[in-house]
């Protein structure tokens, strides 16, 4: 894995509460592009003070500065308000979004919307070559789940194409021409050494608590130990000690490779001592070409235990 500490953050989620699951609803920045404002809690315009432009800031800095207000105010979440762009405007100029909200009860036209920053693009993933091979023999990965180094450490949007059309086809490509010529053979399944286990589905939450806490929009050396040491310490109880109530079932699946991808966004983004791209460190504030123009590997070593490796970019 590479790069996964470059997380691109929406900066207006639909906010429904701590309880909501799944995916949630984008507002997308069009709204703010059209004239809607962010408010807090107090009914004031709190990016107009933040940024020369706004709410029209680029999306790491609106959700720097969304953060930093709800902590400031100690909320969950800011509001976004496009009630003077009046009825037939906005379900003409937004007709999807219109419907997302008037599903939940919410009139764009008359409500304020609450938001909050979530992830949104992991510009990392899986790392590959140009052809979409990765480290192990006869696996590929393109798309989201690959890291071309394409996007470099923030996501650019187009770019999203160039992921799956031309790496796809370069890796089907590749993938038929190694079995064709043997260099791929079908083999027989190998047993996992040492115990195993999988996480129950009632620890996802926290899990996923902890690591937007200590690897949100902004980050910060504390936090992020903090986190790499709870993350860890829950691997240690389900994944050494073989601890598992009940019979798992695909959440106790999704659970554990939540915890895996966690404990190594958190141990990526802590090795990172800059900020660049989608990674915000508050006390690494600059971008440090001469010590962190690198890429950040992470593997499991033989024990299972998760390693951060440094590698030169490819050029």
């Amino acid at each position: 894995m590479a790069d996964i500490e470059f997380v691109q953050f929406h900066p207006t989620v639909l906010w429904q509460g701590a309880g909501a699951r799944g995916q949630q609803p984008l507002i997308s920045e069009a709204v703010r592009g059209e004239g809607a404002y962010l408010l807090n809690g107090a009914g004031e315009r709190f990016m107009v003070a933040r940024h020369e432009m706004a709410e029209l800031a680029p999306r790491d800095v609106v959700s720097k500065g969304i953060v930093a207000m709800m902590e400031e105010e100690g909320s969950e979440n800011v509001f976004l308000d496009c009630r003077h762009l009046g009825t037939r405007y906005l379900k003409d100029r937004f007709p999807t979004i219109w419907e997302r909200l008037a599903e939940r009860g919410i009139d764009m036209a008359h409500d304020l919307i609450p938001v909050a920053p979530a992830q949104h693009y992991h510009s990392g993933g899986i790392l590959t070559d140009l052809r979409g091979r990765t480290t192990q023999q006869g696996l590929y990965a393109i798309g989201e789940a690959a890291c071309t180094g394409v996007h470099g450490a923030n996501r650019l949007a187009s770019n999203s194409l160039l992921e799956g059309l031309v790496f796809g086809a370069r890796a089907a490509a590749d993938a038929a021409s190694t079995v064709s010529d043997g260099t791929v053979t079908q083999r027989e399944p190998v047993d996992r050494p040492g115990p195993s286990a999988l996480v129950p589905a009632t620890m996802r939450p926290q899990i996923q608590s902890l690591a937007h806490r200590g690897a949100g929009p902004v980050r910060d050396g504390a936090g992020l130990a903090r986190a790499g040491e709870r993350l860890a310490a829950i691997r240690g109880r389900f994944h050494h000690e073989g601890a598992l109530t009940g019979q798992p079932q695909i959440a106790e699946w999704e659970t554990s490779n939540v915890l895996a991808c966690a404990s190594a966004l958190v141990a990526a983004a802590h090795a990172r001592e800059e900020t660049r791209g989608g990674h915000l460190r508050t006390d690494f504030p600059d971008t440090d070409d001469a010590r962190w123009k690198v890429r950040l590997a992470t593997h499991l070593d033989p024990d299972g235990d998760l390693q951060v490796l440094r590698a030169p970019l490819q050029i």
